[in-house]
């Protein structure tokens, strides 16, 4: 046995690596054109497992369209180095029409394998994510899963491995072109498409991504639904299976929820956020498990999903026992500097409490910082340091400083940490929480909206 010294930040890394190996995935799809809204240096990766990046365009003899600037080589390398794996994303919406005559023919499968191995060696990328939108017949049905089964026993020799994973469609209307039962062998994972239920497309406003409901009120469907589809009707086991969380929302010309609409556009949750403050009522949908605002005139109706919804999605994954979730898209809660959506997936889905890797970020003394976001419904989050090893509490009190949950209590090495409170057995007030580590304690407060 070798025993060597390592260093502070080389020992973090270490423990993150251990503390999130049994995490959900966490899939952030990021479309190339975000550069310079969301640089590498500005991305979360702490509360990722992967980083899908959008889009390479197949081409019908079997090429990849690679556009001019296309590549970030920093993002990849800046993952990398925090232990997070980036996949490039074939296809897209508009961006599919190669697909098919490619899949078709054995030739240009075989070239397009040969391409998309190489690229993937050359550029850094772990997997390789299939968004085909959408096989329209029967013979793409046959062609997709042959051009998958190749892939499959392609990347099986390839070293280092390399991930297979594909977007679907939330319902059998377009899902019924992808044979998953046939292909979910070579599947790492899939990722069901589980927003745009309404859009500019439909006759009535509606829930972009709700949870739960029924076909009497919601004719176009919700992610429950979508889940019994690919794993009841369709046998993909759930642990292969991540559910899609939309990071933006629709704003329907629209005066209620589910009324009538006359036109949709699509809006980033750091575009919506703010019409909070500014006369935008919000109200909850209790059967959809989603917001929905609407302004003052009530001319407008907008379906989004909020830091309280985003985390009763991730109760869901956990409790189903779902693989994880794939984000659409990175950098579109970015609000103020924080990005509170993502904030909330990476508390609930990686480590409930978890070690920085980032060893400059430990100061010379016990830390306790302001809870975010706060004032809160849904999901919050508190980041504490400690200097020294030796045993943390943290614990949560009401207004009248009884013990209402304990959330730390153990021996910890030094670092940075973070721990989520959900609200699921919260009442609506002011709570403090404390933290005591070598007879020195801080507190701070937080309220809970409900």
């Amino acid at each position: 046995m070798t025993i060597r010294n390592i260093s502070v930040a080389a020992l973090v890394f270490l423990l993150l690596q251990q503390a999130t190996s049994a995490d959900k995935l966490v899939v952030g799809y990021y479309p190339s054109w975000n550069k310079s809204t969301l640089p590498h240096t500005a991305v979360l990766y702490q509360n990722l497992t992967h980083i899908a990046y959008a889009f390479l365009i197949p081409a019908a003899d079997g090429s990849l369209s690679v556009p001019v600037g296309f590549l970030y080589p920093e993002l990849n390398q800046a993952a990398h180095e925090k232990g997070v794996k980036v996949v490039i994303s074939l296809g897209g919406w508009g961006q599919s029409d190669g697909f098919s005559p490619m899949a078709a023919d054995t030739g240009a499968r075989h070239k397009f394998i040969q391409n998309i191995t190489a690229f993937c060696t050359t550029n850094y990328f772990d997997g390789v994510d299939i968004d085909w939108e959408y096989p329209k017949t029967a013979a793409d049905r046959a062609n997709l899963t042959a051009l998958i089964h190749e892939l499959r026993l392609s990347f099986n020799n390839s070293n280092p491995a390399i991930s297979i994973s594909m977007a679907v469609p939330a319902t059998g209307w377009s899902g019924q072109w992808f044979d998953v039962m046939a292909m979910k062998n070579d599947f790492d994972w899939i990722g069901i498409m589980t927003y745009d239920f309404y859009g500019s497309w439909t006759a009535k406003s509606g829930p972009n991504s709700a949870l739960y409901g029924n076909f009497s009120t919601n004719s176009e469907g919700w992610i429950d639904y979508s889940v019994g589809y690919y794993n009841g009707t369709r046998a993909v086991p759930m642990s292969k299976l991540l559910i899609g969380t939309p990071f933006y929302g629709w704003m329907f010309t629209a005066s209620s929820m589910y009324g009538p609409s006359t036109g949709a556009s699509q809006l980033a949750y750091s575009s919506i956020a703010p019409k909070l403050q500014q006369g935008w009522v919000r109200s909850w949908d209790s059967e959809g498990q989603v917001p929905y605002i609407i302004n003052a005139a009530k001319t407008q109706v907008i379906s989004y999903d909020d830091s309280a919804s985003v985390a009763i999605k991730c109760d869901y994954i956990k409790t189903k026992t779902l693989g994880g979730t794939i984000i659409w898209a990175l950098g579109q809660d970015l609000l103020g500097g924080k990005q509170p959506l993502l904030d909330v997936i990476g508390a609930s889905l990686r480590s409930p409490t978890r070690v920085q890797s980032r060893s400059q970020e430990i100061p010379a003394s016990m830390t306790l910082e302001q809870n975010y976001p706060n004032p809160f419904n849904g999901q919050t989050i508190i980041r504490y340091s400690v200097a020294t090893a030796g045993r943390v509490t943290l614990k949560l009190f009401d207004a009248l400083g009884r013990k209402v949950q304990t959330l730390v209590d153990g021996e910890q090495s030094q670092g940075v940490y973070e721990v989520s409170v959900s609200t699921n057995s919260l009442v609506s007030g002011i709570y403090m929480y404390r933290i005591q580590h070598q007879n020195a304690s801080l507190t701070r407060s937080m309220i809970v909206l409900r």
